[in-house]
């Protein structure tokens, strides 16, 4: 064992590594270490989405910018002539002299209109610089030409009576002018600059979106304010209560409600054998109420015994049972033989002797709970403290309005937030087809 220990300690003294300078350490570590790898997306903040468009338009029109200048530069030359025939029209006599003077009237008044109207139209044509804003005046133009049309149809109508050559040169000056616009339009929509303008689209109601979402988050916060003011409200008030649980009221009210309980029980102790007896007549009661529909008082007992027995004074009760008795026992009643046995017996038992007892003191325990319950009303701390309640109750229900109008205002957010995740998937697969390639939106915006 010390032989191969000596081994060990010989081997381990012969093999010390050998010090590797940090240069030579860092170049075998990193011909080991990967080179991450580059995302095979093109990673676009949202905010920049607008910048990053123009900046692909400006890649794919690039190659354009000549045409477009030199179309934009015939159409000014064209405007002057249409300028420089609509003063000829305007200035030019006409060549029959026999023409009445209410005609000429008429024509001179269509051609103002008309020359006036042209040349309003025709000095407006301005191309805006920007390739978007460029292209939706290309789309307007057509329109505002058809508009045109529409307004001077009466004006062209008499003026080809007199200038039709004039009025057939400046349309044709006008389609050309036109026919240059579509082919500007054209190019721009073989550009996919309709998808580009949609997403300016979408980009835009996403705006107005996270703006409705930023007021409604405003709302909720103003609506979680006031229900911590409530909360605030709601702890002031349990720190009055306790305060009121604390006093000498409190506790002379604590004695009061206690024998109000206790005589409750006593009250229900007493009521029982009442009311089991009478539960084993109420079928027979009830025939004979069928037939005696004028014992009001019976009705009353069906619907709250008890109150019926400590209210009835001159013990009606007693007088029924009397004649309750001789009609079963004349068989008038109609009961089977072991219900007709358990109601005689019920009624047997109560006779008149237990019907006053009973009643005695049932009113007893009842005059002793009123009076324990005017106590109770009456208690300093049992006002104070129903107070408190009712500002508690009342507190709490607005808090649960509160609730309420948060609830629908997530309910808005969470409505237009699935609005603005299927504007994202739009715009997203709108750039992906203008850029060719897959696209990654990085949600930078603050809300």
């Amino acid at each position: 064992m010390i032989r191969n220990f000596c081994l060990q300690l010989n081997f381990r003294n012969t093999f010390k590594p050998r010090f590797i300078p940090k240069i030579m350490l860092k170049k075998i570590m990193g011909f080991f270490r990967k080179e991450p790898e580059k995302p095979d997306y093109n990673e676009i903040e949202f905010s920049k989405i607008d910048k990053y468009m123009n900046f692909v338009l400006r890649e794919k029109m690039g190659g354009f910018n000549k045409t477009i200048t030199d179309t934009i530069a015939a159409m000014t030359l064209q405007k002057e002539d249409i300028i420089h025939e609509l003063r000829m029209l305007h200035k030019k006599s006409l060549m029959n002299p026999n023409i009445p003077q209410r005609e000429i009237q008429i024509m001179a008044g269509n051609r103002d209109a008309y020359v006036h109207r042209i040349s309003h139209f025709v000095n407006a044509i301005e191309f805006p610089k920007g390739y978007l804003e460029m292209y939706e005046y290309c789309v307007r133009f057509s329109v505002q030409l058809e508009q045109l049309g529409k307004e001077l149809q009466k004006n062209m109508f008499v003026l080809n009576h007199f200038f039709e050559s004039e009025i057939k040169q400046v349309n044709k000056m006008l389609t050309n002018i036109e026919k240059k616009i579509i082919d500007i339009r054209v190019l721009f929509e073989r550009n996919n600059i309709e998808v580009l303008k949609d997403i300016q689209n979408k980009i835009r109601l996403r705006g107005v979106n996270d703006f409705k979402i930023a007021d409604l988050r405003q709302k909720i916060a103003e609506q979680r304010g006031h229900i911590t003011n409530y909360d605030d409200k709601i702890k002031r008030l349990n720190d009055r209560i306790a305060t009121i649980t604390t006093g000498t009221d409190y506790r002379a009210l604590q004695s009061f409600t206690d024998e109000k309980e206790q005589t409750d029980a006593e009250m229900t102790a007493a009521f029982k054998e009442f009311q089991s007896l009478f539960a084993e007549i109420d079928t027979a009661l009830r025939k004979y109420y069928y037939r005696n529909p004028d014992r009001k008082i019976l009705k009353e007992y069906f619907d709250n015994a008890l109150e019926a027995f400590l209210n009835d004074s001159r013990l009606e009760l007693d007088e029924i049972l009397g004649q309750l008795r001789q009609l079963i026992e004349e068989n008038a009643i109609d009961l089977k033989d072991k219900k007709r046995e358990n109601t005689l017996d019920a009624i047997k038992k109560l006779n008149v002797g237990f019907l006053r007892e009973k009643q005695s003191l049932l009113r007893k325990l009842h005059e002793q709970k009123q009076h324990l319950q005017a106590k109770i009303t009456h208690n300093s701390a049992s006002l104070n403290l129903s107070e408190q309640q009712y500002w508690i109750k009342n507190t709490e229900d607005r808090i649960k309005d509160h609730e309420k109008e948060i609830a629908k205002y997530d309910a808005e957010i969470a409505r237009i937030l699935e609005k603005n995740k299927a504007i994202m998937e739009g715009i997203h697969q709108d750039l992906e087809k203008i850029v060719g390639e897959h696209v990654l939106i990085i949600e930078d915006k603050k809300e």
